[in-house]
Order: structure tokens, then C-alpha cells, then sequence
């Protein structure tokens, strides 16, 4: 049987772009907002970006079949997985490849990540497990969801939940361990 597996919670969208020295002086000492410094630098130039809902607050989760929701628990009621674990430094001191690093974080509220699971046995929630992604800034960490697994099988994210906008914030962490906060 298919089923439907829906989250809820605080999405968050996150990108960032590797940027040269003059590209920093532009962006600190320049007249430009945030949507033109997106679209300059961020959009279609960055070598990470992604949207993953955030395991810092509780994750719900809802499970529907064909006839509607069956089945709904928290992050609270299943195990974290060592499986899928990766970790992002921004800060070019601890990441050598980056000589800059512009980077933007902007969290939702509502819908994250819908998956798919099909299994001809019962659904059981100790049969979930959720592995980790650390986002690691320079006044803390961002832990987002990586993955999700059913009976240890990673389960496909096949699109994603409406959610809100509620906070967004924009840095470039330079090489030299200065760090410039954007006005977004």
C-alpha cells in the first residue's frame, strides 16, 4: 500500500555562495538591497542551497493513505539516525574552500517535506528514524532534517508542504573571521 508522509514545522531555505574579496567591498560598501544582492549572487551561483525542515524545533508528522491520515507523531517519539549525517562551515577559518562566504537562512512555518512510502506491512512509528544536517554559523548551529528512513530505508522527499515566511538573515563570513550582517 502507498502512503503519504507530511511534515510540519519550521522550514528552513538556505543558500550559499563562495565570493571574492571585491565582491565582498561591493556588497559592504555598496547600495545594494537584498533582492539585488540575491539575485547577483545567490541565485543560480550558489554551491549549496536546499530546503530542509528544522529539527531545532519539534518535527510533526502525518501519514495518509487512500482513505486519510492514519497515523501522526513527532521527532520526539523516534530515534535520530547516524546515517546521512553531514555538516556546512561557513566560515572560511574552518572551511578551506571558501574565501568568502555569503550566505542566507531563511526560515518558514507550516508544511516541510512530503515523502513516499509504500510497505504491504502495518506502519509502526519505531520503524522511523530521522538523520541530521548541521548548518555551523558563527553564533551557533542550524539542525536540520537530512533524511528520513523507514525500516533503515532512506524514503524519497517528493515535494514539498505550503508553509509561511517568518525570519530570514544574510552574512558573509569573511576569510579574515570578520563577519558583515546584511539588511534583508
Amino acid at each position: 500500500m502507498k502512503y503519504t508522509i507530511e511534515t510540519f514545522g519550521t522550514p528552513c531555505h538556505y543558500q550559499f555562495s563562495n565570493i571574492e574579496d571585491i565582491k565582498v567591498n561591493d556588497i559592504e560598501y555598496g547600495d545594494m538591497d537584498y533582492h539585488e544582492l540575491e539575485e547577483t549572487f545567490l541565485s543560480d551561483n550558489c554551491f549549496l542551497e536546499n530546503e530542509k525542515i528544522s529539527v531545532d524545533d519539534d518535527i510533526e508528522f502525518e501519514i495518509y493513505n487512500s482513505n486519510g491520515k492514519i497515523l501522526d507523531f513527532s521527532t520526539n517519539d523516534i530515534e535520530q539516525s547516524d546515517d546521512g549525517g553531514d555538516c556546512f562551515t561557513a566560515e572560511p577559518e574552518y572551511n578551506d574552500e571558501l574565501k568568502n562566504c555569503l550566505g542566507s537562512v531563511q526560515y518558514f512555518k507550516g508544511g516541510g517535506p512530503i515523502f513516499e512510502l509504500e510497505t504491504d506491512g502495518e506502519i509502526k512509528i519505531e520503524n522511523f528514524k530521522y538523520s541530521c544536517m548541521i548548518l555551523e554559523l558563527d553564533d551557533g548551529e542550524i539542525t536540520l532534517m537530512n533524511n528520513l528512513y523507514y525500516n533503515n530505508k532512506k524514503l524519497e522527499n517528493t515535494d514539498f508542504g505550503t508553509s509561511q515566511g517568518s525570519y530570514r538573515f544574510a552574512k558573509i563570513w569573511k576569510h579574515d573571521g570578520d563577519v558583515v550582517e546584511i539588511n534583508v
